[in-house]
């Protein structure tokens, strides 16, 4: 019988190291390629919100809170002019049965004026941060609206007087007015206006900084992700013998597509954002102190034929020194497109109407010709004060509302440049996830 003796196999052989250390070395690689993707997503998920974000205020504090406050001066300012002119018309100095001066456009306008003041009160009162001034405003109005009151009540009881000679305590009581106008309504409502006016370049400021950020965060960001992809196709292809890895190779397309499509969308963005302040915010905001001021001038002219002599010196003064600041506020050069050109010499030429108006205005009454003179600022007719400055002031509002629009424009342009942002970052870079670890997976089962 032969006996055979079995020989017992071999102990296995512990793994090498080089085989133990591929997984680790692939879990490292993959969690360097989800890090890089997260970082991206994370950069293009917080930058488009941000820009959104800051564009919508952008757009709110300029069309809401700026234009509001802006108007609410001008409306102020007017309504004390018309409030004035109403004091002027009367009968013909030799003639009482001729009228002369136009009192119902006063009138008219007055109303309108005080309905705006009250719907701009009642906008900005929502807004909390600025509840004092709002306050001031209201309890200053209520003073000017007595004064003007008590002026009407007095005048009224002397309907068959003489142009431009109103009885002296409406006129008293009419400066009293005068006099809250000047010195706490038109105040404080520039104050207010100039602090929206601040806000809405600080917001514009903010909405482009962060526009830039966020172009220069993906750009960095994606590169970051582009290279660590590109580096282990490479180490992949060198190390397995197989030229390209599909999945990885997709994830790195949708890579390249999130980090250009958020450069083109950024930069784009963040040009809008300059163009809303540089062709809409800076002019607007020039011109709504523009119309302000003309508005004032406006007063200021009004009361030359209802207060006493030193007065009238007093209000011509200030009339020269807000028409100086008009020629400055309506210069062109710097900023209106050439575009724009046409529209604003076409607010000059009114506003150069106007000038002609008071020239004639003061000739008159220099002269003693106290009945053409009144007729001249109150008569709505071409080469007379009321209808020449209503031609103006009403240019210069549709110009500065074009502008106004520009600038909300810009800003909703610059919001909508990241329409669908951030979910299409998000989706992207999420199925590119996915793409890597199928990518690495077939490399992974290799080892088990």
């Amino acid at each position: 019988m032969t006996t055979f003796q079995v020989r017992p196999a071999p102990p296995a052989l512990p793994p090498t190291d080089a085989r133990v250390r591929q997984p680790a070395r692939l879990g490292l690689q993959t969690a360097a390629a989800l890090l890089a993707l997260a970082a991206l997503c994370l950069g293009a998920i917080l930058g488009s919100l941000s820009v959104r974000s800051d564009a919508a205020a952008l757009r709110v504090s300029v069309a809401d809170r700026a234009a509001v406050a802006a108007d609410l001066r001008f409306a102020l300012a007017d309504l004390d002019a018309q409030r004035a002119d109403q004091l002027v018309p009367g009968h013909a100095a030799d003639d009482p049965g001729v009228s002369v001066g136009n009192r119902l456009l006063a009138l008219i306008t007055a109303q309108q004026r005080r309905r705006e003041i009250s719907a701009a009160l009642r906008q900005l009162g929502s807004d909390t941060t600025q509840t004092d001034r709002v306050r001031s405003l209201l309890d200053a109005l209520g003073r000017y609206d007595d004064a003007g009151g008590r002026t009407a009540y007095v005048d009224e009881q002397q309907p068959d007087r003489a142009a431009g000679h109103p009885p002296a305590i409406a006129v008293a009581f009419s400066a009293e007015a005068g006099d809250i106008m000047h010195n706490d309504l038109l105040p404080q409502a520039t104050a207010l206006s100039r602090a929206y006016d601040a806000q809405a370049t600080a917001a514009a400021h903010t909405a482009h900084t962060a526009a830039v950020r966020s172009l220069w965060t993906v750009l960095l960001l994606g590169a970051l992700a582009l290279a660590v992809l590109l580096w282990w196709q490479a180490e992949l292809a060198r190390r397995y013998r197989r030229l390209l890895n599909p999945a990885l190779a997709l994830a790195t397309t949708a890579v390249l597509a999130v980090t250009l499509a958020g450069a083109v969308s950024f930069s784009s963005a963040a040009t809008d954002l300059d163009t809303s302040v540089r062709e809409g915010l800076r002019p607007w905001s020039r011109l709504a102190e523009a119309r302000a001021v003309a508005a004032d001038a406006a007063a200021a002219q009004s009361r030359w034929l209802v207060t006493d002599p030193g007065a009238a010196a007093q209000q011509r003064a200030r009339f020269t020194t807000l028409t100086r600041r008009l020629d400055t506020l309506l210069t062109v050069s710097g900023y209106a497109t050439p575009a724009e050109l046409p529209a604003y010499t076409d607010v000059r030429t009114r506003y150069g109407h106007f000038l002609a108006d008071d020239r004639h205005l003061r000739r008159l009454i220099a002269a003693g010709r106290l009945d053409e003179a009144a007729a001249v600022l109150t008569n709505v007719a071409r080469n007379n004060v009321a209808f020449d400055f209503w031609d103006f002031a009403t240019t210069l509002t549709q110009l500065a509302a074009h502008q106004r629009d520009d600038a909300t424009l810009s800003a909703s342009t610059a919001r909508s440049a990241l329409n669908g942002w951030p979910a299409i970052p998000a989706g992207v870079l999420g199925a590119s996830a996915l793409l890597v670890l199928a990518g690495v997976r077939p490399r992974l089962a290799e080892y088990r």
